[in-house]
């Protein structure tokens, strides 16, 4: 638990203003899921000075107890965050921070207890980092409904529509939002740095009482 009051107060303060904005863009997408085959994209939900003051537990930053995944088609997993800086100049991957929900301590942990309380359902928070030409996980589709925001850098999403010929491309800068339902393939690139948090809604997993 965050163990200095007035930083606690911080980061209270900040997960308001987070969960306020986040929710009320997420709450008419999320309910009409099941019908829904496209993903939304919300441009500057929040303003990129705002993003890219948020504390985030990147590199030396990184808590003891956090893990970090490195992931194309195999999963490489280190605690150490040295350990992981090798494995990552031995074969450049995109960098998976795992739930940091729980391994790590912030905003985001209240911002993820938020959006469970509000969906009765349990939601866990990861940090994807990637630099230009990473290994990614090729195209794919999640388990879960993804509330994805930018914090740093860019990242260019290809999406397959179902009633689209070709599939649609478009890239997410700081503040940016993308709703993303588990019925949609997608995969990604980086043009050149990019740091995202995916707050994964997981239906399946309710919270029951």
């Amino acid at each position: 638990m965050i163990s200095d009051a007035s930083a606690a107060a911080k980061e209270t303060s900040l997960a308001a203003q987070m969960i306020a904005r986040l929710w009320s863009a997420t709450l008419p997408v999320y309910r009409k899921q099941s019908s829904l085959q496209s993903f939304v994209h919300l441009p500057q939900l929040f303003a990129q000075s705002f993003i890219e003051s948020l504390s985030l537990p990147l590199g030396e930053q990184k808590p003891l107890t956090q893990s970090i995944a490195l992931v194309d088609d195999d999963f490489h997993r280190e605690m150490d965050i040295v350990a992981a800086q090798e494995a990552y100049a031995n074969k450049p991957r995109t960098r998976v921070y795992e739930g940091i929900d729980v391994r790590s301590d912030g905003w985001f942990s209240l911002v993820s207890l938020q959006f469970a309380r509000l969906t009765r359902c349990r939601v866990v928070c990861t940090l994807y980092e990637s630099n230009a030409g990473d290994s990614t996980l090729g195209s794919h589709v999640d388990a879960w409904f993804g509330a994805i925001v930018q914090m740093h850098g860019c990242k260019t999403w290809t999406l397959w529509h179902p009633e689209a010929k070709k599939p649609i491309e478009l890239m997410t800068r700081p503040g940016d939002v993308l709703l993303m339902p588990p019925t949609v393939e997608h995969s990604v690139a980086t043009p050149n740095y990019s740091v995202h948090l995916v707050f994964a809604i997981i239906d399946n997993e309710p919270i029951i009482g």
